[in-house]
């Protein structure tokens, strides 16, 4: 009886549906296995290894690790997508400046100077040498 009890048990554990119990029985039991499975048995007794007190929490751990950078991962690429979309419309719903023409801006310019309002500016011709939009280059003769 205990041989068929073996024999279903080394079925099982050759399947992968023994249980711990199960292989427990057919491995302290090796006189009435057959050769091969006593030098296997002997195998498992001598490298069987304890597990450390603190697997599950290392393995728990890894775990979270794992779900944390993926966490980050999606997270930044989420703020580099959002980043790239605020800059596509700010450089598509920001207009152009408006270049003025010389006469605006002379306009502008006698504009500025009433708010000065210095009496001795008129007695002063200016002569413009350069001008770009930041820069005004002018000469001055005194009358």
């Amino acid at each position: 009886m205990e041989e068929n009890k073996a024999d279903s048990i080394i079925k099982k554990y050759k399947e992968g549906q023994s249980t711990l119990s199960e292989e427990q029985f057919l491995f302290d039991s090796t006189e009435n296995l057959k050769s091969s499975m006593k030098v296997w048995s002997t195998f498992v007794k001598n490298n069987k290894t304890a597990t450390p007190k603190d697997f599950n929490e290392r393995l728990w751990e890894s775990f979270q690790n794992k779900k944390n950078r993926k966490r980050k991962l999606l997270i930044g690429a989420l703020s580099v997508a959002a980043s790239v979309s605020v800059l596509i419309a700010l450089f598509f719903t920001h207009p152009a400046p408006e270049e003025l023409n010389y006469s605006e801006k002379e306009a502008l310019l006698n504009i500025a100077r009433d708010m000065v309002n210095h009496t001795d500016l008129a007695e002063i011709e200016e002569r413009i040498i350069y001008e770009n939009d930041i820069v005004i280059i002018y000469t001055t003769k005194e009358k």
